[in-house]
Protein backbone atom coordinates (compact mmCIF):
# COMPACT_ATOMS: atom_id res chain seq x y z
CA UNK A 1 0.00 0.00 0.00
CA UNK A 2 1.64 3.15 -0.84
CA UNK A 3 1.68 5.56 1.79
CA UNK A 4 0.72 9.46 1.68
CA UNK A 5 2.96 10.29 4.17
CA UNK A 6 6.24 8.77 2.15
CA UNK A 7 4.70 10.53 -0.78
CA UNK A 8 4.05 13.91 0.91
CA UNK A 9 7.89 13.29 3.03
CA UNK A 10 9.22 12.76 -0.80
CA UNK A 11 7.92 16.18 -2.15
CA UNK A 12 9.02 17.75 0.91
CA UNK A 13 12.56 16.53 0.65
CA UNK A 14 12.61 17.47 -3.40
CA UNK A 15 10.98 21.19 -2.58
CA UNK A 16 14.18 21.01 0.13
CA UNK A 17 16.75 19.58 -2.44
CA UNK A 18 16.74 22.64 -4.76
CA UNK A 19 18.18 24.65 -1.74
CA UNK A 20 20.91 22.36 -1.07
CA UNK A 21 21.54 20.37 -4.26
CA UNK A 22 24.84 22.19 -5.41
CA UNK A 23 26.33 21.47 -2.32
CA UNK A 24 25.36 17.84 -1.37
CA UNK A 25 25.18 16.33 -5.34
CA UNK A 26 28.85 15.37 -5.34
CA UNK A 27 28.52 12.96 -1.92
CA UNK A 28 24.90 11.71 -2.88
CA UNK A 29 26.48 10.62 -6.39
CA UNK A 30 29.26 8.91 -5.13
CA UNK A 31 26.75 7.15 -2.46
CA UNK A 32 23.70 6.11 -4.74
CA UNK A 33 23.07 5.22 -8.08
CA UNK A 34 20.42 4.12 -10.32
CA UNK A 35 21.16 0.41 -11.99
CA UNK A 36 19.49 -1.23 -14.80
CA UNK A 37 18.78 -4.60 -16.47
CA UNK A 38 16.59 -6.09 -19.75
CA UNK A 39 14.25 -8.85 -18.60
CA UNK A 40 11.97 -9.94 -21.44
CA UNK A 41 12.62 -7.04 -23.50
CA UNK A 42 11.30 -4.56 -19.91
CA UNK A 43 13.52 -2.25 -18.35
CA UNK A 44 13.97 -2.55 -14.88
CA UNK A 45 15.75 -0.54 -12.20
CA UNK A 46 17.70 -1.28 -9.21
CA UNK A 47 18.70 0.98 -6.77
CA UNK A 48 22.29 0.68 -5.19
CA UNK A 49 23.58 2.65 -2.52
CA UNK A 50 27.01 2.22 -1.57
CA UNK A 51 27.82 2.51 2.57
CA UNK A 52 30.20 5.60 3.54
CA UNK A 53 33.78 5.32 2.96
CA UNK A 54 33.42 2.58 0.35
CA UNK A 55 36.79 1.27 -1.49
CA UNK A 56 36.72 -0.91 -4.13
CA UNK A 57 40.24 -2.86 -3.23
CA UNK A 58 37.49 -4.23 -0.35
CA UNK A 59 34.61 -7.20 -0.87
CA UNK A 60 30.84 -5.54 1.08
CA UNK A 61 28.27 -7.62 1.85
CA UNK A 62 25.11 -6.99 0.25
CA UNK A 63 21.23 -6.29 1.03
CA UNK A 64 18.17 -6.45 -1.32
CA UNK A 65 15.31 -4.56 0.61
CA UNK A 66 12.20 -5.58 -1.31
CA UNK A 67 9.43 -3.03 -1.15
CA UNK A 68 5.93 -3.51 -0.31
CA UNK A 69 2.99 -3.61 -2.64
CA UNK A 70 1.73 -0.46 -3.81
CA UNK A 71 5.49 0.93 -2.37
CA UNK A 72 8.29 1.59 -4.17
CA UNK A 73 12.20 1.48 -3.70
CA UNK A 74 12.58 4.94 -2.02
CA UNK A 75 9.82 3.69 0.27
CA UNK A 76 11.39 1.19 1.69
CA UNK A 77 14.68 2.71 1.47
CA UNK A 78 13.03 5.83 3.44
CA UNK A 79 10.54 3.45 6.06
CA UNK A 80 12.89 0.87 7.25
CA UNK A 81 15.85 2.84 7.87
CA UNK A 82 18.12 0.82 6.59
CA UNK A 83 20.80 2.91 5.02
CA UNK A 84 22.35 4.13 8.59
CA UNK A 85 23.25 0.47 9.41
CA UNK A 86 25.04 -0.14 6.06
CA UNK A 87 26.85 2.82 6.92
CA UNK A 88 27.73 1.63 10.06
CA UNK A 89 28.67 -2.23 9.10
CA UNK A 90 29.95 -1.49 5.20
CA UNK A 91 27.02 -2.72 3.69
CA UNK A 92 25.47 -2.43 0.15
CA UNK A 93 22.31 -1.94 -0.03
CA UNK A 94 20.19 -2.60 -3.23
CA UNK A 95 16.53 -1.68 -3.49
CA UNK A 96 14.55 -3.11 -6.57
CA UNK A 97 11.75 -1.86 -8.08
CA UNK A 98 8.48 -4.33 -8.79
CA UNK A 99 6.69 -3.86 -12.04
CA UNK A 100 3.53 -1.74 -11.64
CA UNK A 101 4.30 -1.66 -7.91
CA UNK A 102 3.71 -6.09 -7.35
CA UNK A 103 6.21 -8.68 -7.23
CA UNK A 104 5.44 -11.74 -8.73
CA UNK A 105 5.48 -13.98 -5.38
CA UNK A 106 5.34 -17.91 -7.40
CA UNK A 107 1.64 -18.08 -6.77
CA UNK A 108 0.50 -16.79 -10.07
CA UNK A 109 -1.00 -19.79 -12.09
CA UNK A 110 0.46 -18.99 -15.28
CA UNK A 111 4.15 -18.48 -13.55
CA UNK A 112 6.73 -20.31 -16.04
CA UNK A 113 8.77 -21.13 -12.33
CA UNK A 114 12.69 -20.41 -13.59
CA UNK A 115 15.14 -21.95 -11.59
CA UNK A 116 12.29 -24.47 -9.75
CA UNK A 117 9.75 -22.59 -8.10
CA UNK A 118 6.54 -24.21 -8.67
CA UNK A 119 5.14 -27.14 -10.80
CA UNK A 120 7.08 -26.10 -13.93
CA UNK A 121 10.62 -26.03 -12.76
CA UNK A 122 12.98 -28.23 -13.73
CA UNK A 123 15.39 -28.66 -10.79
CA UNK A 124 13.59 -31.29 -8.56
CA UNK A 125 14.98 -32.38 -5.30
CA UNK A 126 12.75 -34.48 -3.06
CA UNK A 127 12.47 -34.12 1.11
CA UNK A 128 11.52 -31.14 2.81
CA UNK A 129 7.80 -29.50 2.42
CA UNK A 130 5.48 -27.86 4.61
CA UNK A 131 2.49 -29.03 6.49
CA UNK A 132 -0.53 -28.38 4.04
CA UNK A 133 0.89 -28.10 1.26
CA UNK A 134 -0.23 -31.27 -0.70
CA UNK A 135 1.92 -33.82 -1.10
CA UNK A 136 5.47 -32.77 1.28
CA UNK A 137 7.38 -31.34 -1.72
CA UNK A 138 10.51 -29.09 -1.44
CA UNK A 139 13.79 -29.48 0.01
CA UNK A 140 16.95 -30.42 -1.06
CA UNK A 141 19.02 -32.82 -2.68
CA UNK A 142 18.89 -36.30 -0.57
CA UNK A 143 15.15 -35.97 1.30
CA UNK A 144 12.61 -37.85 -0.02
CA UNK A 145 9.00 -37.01 -1.16
CA UNK A 146 8.12 -34.43 -3.99
CA UNK A 147 5.35 -32.16 -5.38
CA UNK A 148 4.05 -29.53 -2.80
CA UNK A 149 2.48 -27.48 -5.12
CA UNK A 150 -1.06 -28.08 -6.83
CA UNK A 151 -0.73 -30.00 -9.67
CA UNK A 152 2.16 -31.83 -8.65
CA UNK A 153 4.50 -32.77 -11.55
CA UNK A 154 2.48 -31.09 -14.21
CA UNK A 155 4.08 -28.61 -16.46
CA UNK A 156 3.20 -25.08 -15.53
CA UNK A 157 0.86 -23.24 -17.74
CA UNK A 158 1.93 -20.98 -20.74
CA UNK A 159 4.16 -17.95 -19.31
CA UNK A 160 2.81 -15.91 -22.48
CA UNK A 161 -0.55 -13.74 -22.22
CA UNK A 162 -3.73 -14.84 -23.48
CA UNK A 163 -7.71 -12.78 -23.16
CA UNK A 164 -8.78 -15.70 -21.05
CA UNK A 165 -5.77 -15.78 -18.24
CA UNK A 166 -4.75 -11.88 -19.10
CA UNK A 167 -1.24 -10.42 -18.78
CA UNK A 168 1.53 -12.80 -18.10
CA UNK A 169 3.68 -12.41 -14.86
CA UNK A 170 6.98 -10.56 -14.19
CA UNK A 171 10.07 -12.79 -14.22
CA UNK A 172 11.25 -11.23 -11.00
CA UNK A 173 13.18 -14.71 -9.99
CA UNK A 174 14.99 -13.48 -13.26
CA UNK A 175 15.46 -10.21 -12.68
CA UNK A 176 16.86 -10.71 -9.13
CA UNK A 177 19.13 -13.28 -11.12
CA UNK A 178 20.61 -10.83 -13.77
CA UNK A 179 20.66 -8.03 -11.26
CA UNK A 180 23.13 -9.87 -8.88
CA UNK A 181 25.19 -10.58 -12.22
CA UNK A 182 25.14 -6.35 -12.65
CA UNK A 183 26.21 -6.05 -8.82
CA UNK A 184 29.13 -8.53 -9.30
CA UNK A 185 30.63 -6.63 -12.43
CA UNK A 186 30.04 -3.46 -11.42
CA UNK A 187 30.56 -3.34 -7.83
CA UNK A 188 33.17 -5.00 -4.97
CA UNK A 189 30.78 -7.78 -3.39
CA UNK A 190 30.70 -10.44 -1.47
CA UNK A 191 29.02 -12.43 -3.46
CA UNK A 192 29.14 -15.22 -0.59
CA UNK A 193 27.04 -12.83 1.33
CA UNK A 194 24.67 -11.68 -0.17
CA UNK A 195 21.16 -11.25 1.50
CA UNK A 196 17.55 -10.68 0.97
CA UNK A 197 14.83 -9.23 3.28
CA UNK A 198 11.51 -7.38 2.48
CA UNK A 199 8.45 -6.25 4.17
CA UNK A 200 4.68 -7.85 3.62
CA UNK A 201 4.73 -8.41 -0.48
CA UNK A 202 8.27 -7.58 -0.46
CA UNK A 203 8.77 -10.76 2.83
CA UNK A 204 6.49 -13.27 0.39
CA UNK A 205 9.42 -12.50 -2.12
CA UNK A 206 12.17 -12.91 0.16
CA UNK A 207 11.16 -16.29 1.01
CA UNK A 208 10.46 -16.83 -2.65
CA UNK A 209 14.34 -15.92 -3.61
CA UNK A 210 15.63 -18.46 -0.48
CA UNK A 211 13.40 -21.04 -2.53
CA UNK A 212 14.54 -19.95 -6.22
CA UNK A 213 18.37 -18.74 -5.54
CA UNK A 214 19.32 -20.57 -2.70
CA UNK A 215 22.65 -20.84 -4.67
CA UNK A 216 23.07 -17.39 -4.63
CA UNK A 217 21.70 -15.92 -1.76
CA UNK A 218 23.03 -17.21 1.83
CA UNK A 219 19.91 -16.06 4.19
CA UNK A 220 16.82 -14.43 4.19
CA UNK A 221 14.68 -12.61 6.13
CA UNK A 222 10.89 -11.87 6.01
CA UNK A 223 8.75 -9.11 8.04
CA UNK A 224 4.84 -9.13 7.92
CA UNK A 225 5.02 -12.15 5.67
CA UNK A 226 4.04 -15.95 5.77
CA UNK A 227 4.35 -18.77 3.44
CA UNK A 228 1.35 -19.40 0.82
CA UNK A 229 0.11 -22.77 1.08
CA UNK A 230 0.04 -23.00 -2.92
CA UNK A 231 4.00 -22.16 -3.18
CA UNK A 232 6.56 -24.89 -3.24
CA UNK A 233 9.91 -24.54 -2.17
CA UNK A 234 13.08 -26.44 -3.59
CA UNK A 235 16.21 -24.40 -2.63
CA UNK A 236 19.63 -26.39 -3.62
CA UNK A 237 20.56 -26.51 0.34
CA UNK A 238 19.08 -25.34 4.02
CA UNK A 239 18.35 -21.15 3.74
CA UNK A 240 18.73 -19.92 7.40
CA UNK A 241 15.74 -17.37 7.70
CA UNK A 242 14.42 -14.95 10.11
CA UNK A 243 10.88 -13.70 10.68
CA UNK A 244 9.40 -10.65 12.23
CA UNK A 245 5.78 -10.74 12.40
CA UNK A 246 2.96 -9.01 14.31
CA UNK A 247 0.16 -10.93 16.46
CA UNK A 248 -2.55 -8.32 15.48
CA UNK A 249 -1.26 -7.67 11.84
CA UNK A 250 -4.60 -7.24 9.38
CA UNK A 251 -3.00 -7.62 6.18
CA UNK A 252 -1.32 -10.96 6.47
CA UNK A 253 -2.70 -12.75 9.62
CA UNK A 254 -0.83 -14.30 12.43
CA UNK A 255 -2.99 -17.13 12.66
CA UNK A 256 -2.88 -17.61 8.33
CA UNK A 257 -5.80 -17.32 6.08
CA UNK A 258 -6.35 -14.88 3.11
CA UNK A 259 -4.00 -12.11 2.66
CA UNK A 260 -5.96 -9.39 2.60
CA UNK A 261 -4.84 -7.76 -0.38
CA UNK A 262 -3.56 -10.46 -2.43
CA UNK A 263 -6.58 -13.23 -1.56
CA UNK A 264 -3.55 -15.11 -1.10
CA UNK A 265 -4.04 -17.91 1.20
CA UNK A 266 -1.25 -18.58 3.61
CA UNK A 267 -0.01 -20.84 6.39
CA UNK A 268 0.12 -19.42 10.10
CA UNK A 269 3.44 -17.63 10.86
CA UNK A 270 4.15 -20.50 12.94
CA UNK A 271 3.59 -23.14 10.81
CA UNK A 272 5.46 -21.47 8.09
CA UNK A 273 8.55 -21.45 10.16
CA UNK A 274 8.08 -24.83 10.95
CA UNK A 275 7.74 -25.46 6.65
CA UNK A 276 10.90 -23.86 6.48
CA UNK A 277 12.77 -25.68 9.34
CA UNK A 278 11.72 -29.23 7.60
CA UNK A 279 13.09 -27.87 4.46
CA UNK A 280 16.05 -26.80 6.22
CA UNK A 281 16.13 -30.42 8.64
CA UNK A 282 15.96 -28.91 12.19
CA UNK A 283 14.68 -30.20 14.98
CA UNK A 284 11.22 -31.08 15.03
CA UNK A 285 10.44 -28.37 17.72
CA UNK A 286 11.86 -25.01 18.48
CA UNK A 287 13.08 -23.47 21.67
CA UNK A 288 10.72 -20.68 22.87
CA UNK A 289 12.44 -17.65 24.87
CA UNK A 290 11.25 -14.14 25.04
CA UNK A 291 13.23 -11.01 25.14
CA UNK A 292 13.39 -8.71 28.19
CA UNK A 293 10.34 -7.03 29.01
CA UNK A 294 9.61 -3.72 27.37
CA UNK A 295 8.98 -0.29 29.31
CA UNK A 296 5.54 0.16 30.17
CA UNK A 297 2.67 -0.16 27.27
CA UNK A 298 5.55 -1.64 25.34
CA UNK A 299 4.93 -5.13 23.06
CA UNK A 300 6.00 -8.17 24.54
CA UNK A 301 8.29 -10.19 21.98
CA UNK A 302 8.02 -14.28 21.63
CA UNK A 303 11.19 -15.76 19.86
CA UNK A 304 10.76 -19.46 18.52
CA UNK A 305 14.59 -20.67 17.57
CA UNK A 306 14.48 -23.68 15.71
CA UNK A 307 18.21 -25.55 15.73
CA UNK A 308 19.76 -28.68 14.78
CA UNK A 309 19.72 -27.72 10.87
CA UNK A 310 21.44 -28.88 8.29
CA UNK A 311 24.71 -26.74 7.29
CA UNK A 312 24.01 -25.35 10.33
CA UNK A 313 21.13 -23.16 9.36
CA UNK A 314 18.70 -22.13 11.51
CA UNK A 315 14.96 -20.95 11.34
CA UNK A 316 13.62 -18.27 14.12
CA UNK A 317 10.52 -16.15 14.69
CA UNK A 318 10.06 -12.90 16.55
CA UNK A 319 6.72 -12.78 17.30
CA UNK A 320 5.75 -8.86 17.87
CA UNK A 321 2.27 -9.27 20.57
CA UNK A 322 0.04 -6.21 19.11
CA UNK A 323 2.05 -4.84 16.47
CA UNK A 324 0.79 -5.11 12.32
CA UNK A 325 2.05 -5.37 9.10
CA UNK A 326 4.75 -2.88 9.74
CA UNK A 327 8.64 -2.66 10.25
CA UNK A 328 9.70 -2.22 14.11
CA UNK A 329 11.68 0.55 14.86
CA UNK A 330 10.77 2.23 11.51
CA UNK A 331 8.41 4.18 10.08
CA UNK A 332 4.66 3.94 10.78
CA UNK A 333 3.90 4.28 7.18
CA UNK A 334 0.40 3.99 6.96
CA UNK A 335 -2.54 5.02 9.33
CA UNK A 336 -2.48 2.12 12.49
CA UNK A 337 -6.48 0.97 11.42
CA UNK A 338 -4.86 0.10 7.84
CA UNK A 339 -1.12 -1.55 8.79
CA UNK A 340 -1.78 -2.36 12.28
CA UNK A 341 0.66 -0.47 14.94
CA UNK A 342 4.57 -0.21 14.43
CA UNK A 343 6.77 -1.66 17.47
CA UNK A 344 9.44 0.48 18.91
CA UNK A 345 10.81 -1.98 21.13
CA UNK A 346 13.47 -3.78 18.94
CA UNK A 347 14.00 -2.98 15.31
CA UNK A 348 14.03 -5.09 12.75
CA UNK A 349 17.32 -3.96 11.14
CA UNK A 350 19.36 -4.92 13.89
CA UNK A 351 17.57 -8.25 14.50
CA UNK A 352 17.92 -8.67 11.38
CA UNK A 353 21.36 -7.98 10.56
CA UNK A 354 22.55 -9.57 13.31
CA UNK A 355 20.74 -13.09 12.52
CA UNK A 356 22.16 -12.61 8.49
CA UNK A 357 25.73 -11.33 9.20
CA UNK A 358 27.64 -14.23 9.94
CA UNK A 359 25.78 -16.56 7.02
CA UNK A 360 27.94 -17.15 4.28
CA UNK A 361 27.23 -19.42 1.25
CA UNK A 362 28.95 -22.70 1.44
CA UNK A 363 31.86 -23.56 -0.04
CA UNK A 364 32.26 -20.26 -2.69
CA UNK A 365 35.39 -17.83 -2.93
CA UNK A 366 34.42 -15.10 -0.68
CA UNK A 367 34.90 -12.26 -3.33
CA UNK A 368 33.61 -11.40 -7.13
CA UNK A 369 36.47 -10.58 -9.29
Amino acid sequence: MKSGRLQGTRLASAAAGCVVLLFVAPRLWAQETKEKVTVDDVDRTFMVRLPKGYDPQQHYPVMILLHGMNQDADDIERLTQFDQLADKDGVIAVYPLALHGRWNVGVHPQERSPMGMGPGGHRRYGGGGYPGGGGGGGGYPGGGGGGGYPGGGQQSPSREPSEERGPAPADDVGFVNQMLDQLASKFSVDTSRIYAAGLSEGGFMSLRLGCALSDRIAAIAAVGAAMPKTMICLPSRPVPLVMINGTSDPVVPYGGGTEHNLSLSTLSVENSAKAWAKIDRCAEKPEHSKLPAPAKGGMEIKVDTYTGCQQNAQVVIYSVKGAGNTWPGGEQYEAENTVGKTSQDLHANEIMWNFLVSRKLPDKGAAAP
